[in-house]
């Protein structure tokens, strides 16, 4: 989830990207065979393309991608054969993905060419969007390092764990048609009312409790952190503890460079992660007042020294992993991403690769939304921070799934 404030990264449901031996032996099936209208589908149409139609698709070394795919594969097998993968019909049901897994499993990729030939085989493109640009809009997310103390220190800002009171309802449990939508609270009379916002937290609803995971001894990293959802805390004796989501207070997420703009405190060309932290460093009276616009509250827990974890439930994939939506985007699906990606030194370059669609985020909203994950050190943090560009998404659907759905067996 980025942090749609969401997932294992997952990022909160609360994310906010800034502003996923042998060549296949006697070919592939047809590009495309399939008819242009496309799957059945939500509001916004979707069409079957052919592979050529994707732009750079033979430029990309689609066998960086498989791992991250394997890993997806770990959590599809373990569902029900007809358990519906989503997107609105979109991937249909796990046993079309989980027949690939299986291929995937016994097959030997060496090259490019081969994972292109596997893919080929076994999925079509399908575009979100038959919208005359059919542009979305991509931003990024990375893993933060920041430094932090397990004891109290003045200034330090705690993340807190998971408090026990702290109720979380999927509305989708209830009712249909609110899948994905998820409501956090705590029981009072009976009755689920609000958690404390960021504001009283601040001011230390939490206090006193024995609820403080760390110390984060800059409050502005602890900021962003909570954006992320997911980093690791470098501690005074040099050893790296490794933390991640555990839940939401239930307040929605609210963007606070929205605020800087507004004011004109900074352009909308300027607008990424290091400008709004250069803004609250240098106004530091103002700047718990314009966090506590953002009531959304994050609670970590400590991990183990692995990979963040996205809402699919997967270890991410620097640069091939990426959170959309997932009522367009089934989670666990291959995705073809044409965008632009910051470039060190300034300026920025085509961005045409495979990913995997391992995580959401409540920012991320429509077909064509994603967040790409960059993984973690100074570069990632750099390009996630300044990613911010249009471009176009390309699902890969099961193939048997789309002959089914449209009777062409």
């Amino acid at each position: 989830m980025k942090l749609a404030t969401g997932r294992g990264f997952g990022r909160p449901p609360a994310g906010w990207g800034w502003l996923a031996v042998a060549v296949l032996a006697a070919g592939c099936a047809p590009e495309s065979d399939l008819p242009a209208t496309g799957l059945p589908a939500s509001s916004e149409p979707a069409a079957v393309v052919a592979f050529t139609d994707l732009p750079g698709w033979s430029d990309d070394n689609q066998a960086e991608a498989l791992p991250a795919l394997a890993g997806s594969c770990t959590k599809l097998v373990t569902l029900p054969p007809e358990h519906d993968l989503g997107g609105s019909g979109t991937a249909g049901p796990a046993r079309h993905m989980q027949r690939i897994c299986a291929e995937l499993e016994r097959t030997s990729i060496a090259s490019a060419r081969d994972a292109r030939a596997f893919l080929e085989r076994w999925f079509v493109p399908v575009s979100r969007s038959e919208r005359p640009a059919g542009e979305g809009l991509f931003t990024g997310y990375f893993e933060p390092e920041v430094a932090g103390q397990r004891t109290p220190v003045p200034g330090a800002e705690p993340l807190y764990v998971r408090p026990p009171e702290l109720v979380e309802v999927d509305l989708g449990s209830f009712r249909p048609a609110l899948s994905g939508t998820r409501l956090a609270g705590r029981v009072q009379d009976g009755e689920l009312v609000p958690m404390p916002d960021r504001a009283s937290i601040q001011q230390g609803a939490l206090a006193g409790r024995n609820l403080e995971l760390v110390w984060i001894l800059d409050p502005v990293e602890a900021f962003f952190l909570h954006i992320q959802g997911s980093g690791r805390v470098r501690l005074a004796d040099g050893s790296v503890m490794h933390v991640g989501y555990a839940g939401f207070n239930g307040h929605p997420y609210y963007a606070i460079g929205r605020t800087l703009l507004r004011r004109g405190a900074i352009d909308l060309r300027d607008l990424s992660l290091q400008s709004i932290a250069a803004w609250l460093r240098a106004n530091p009276k103002e700047m718990r007042a314009l966090m506590a616009e953002n009531a959304s509250f994050v609670f970590f827990e400590e991990r183990a020294a692995t990979a963040p974890v996205g809402a699919a439930g997967v270890p991410l994939t620097p640069r091939r992993s990426i959170a959309v939506d997932r009522e367009y985007v089934p989670l666990h699906l291959p995705v073809w991403v044409e965008t632009r990606v910051p470039v060190p030194g300034g300026g920025d370059a085509p961005h045409a690769r495979l990913m995997l669609a391992q995580d959401t985020g409540a920012a991320i909203r429509g077909p064509a939304r994603g967040d790409l994950f960059f993984g973690h050190g100074a570069l990632a943090r750099e390009q996630a921070g300044r990613m911010r560009a249009p471009g176009r998404v390309w699902v890969l659907v099961p193939r048997s799934h789309a002959h089914e759905a449209r009777k062409l067996d």
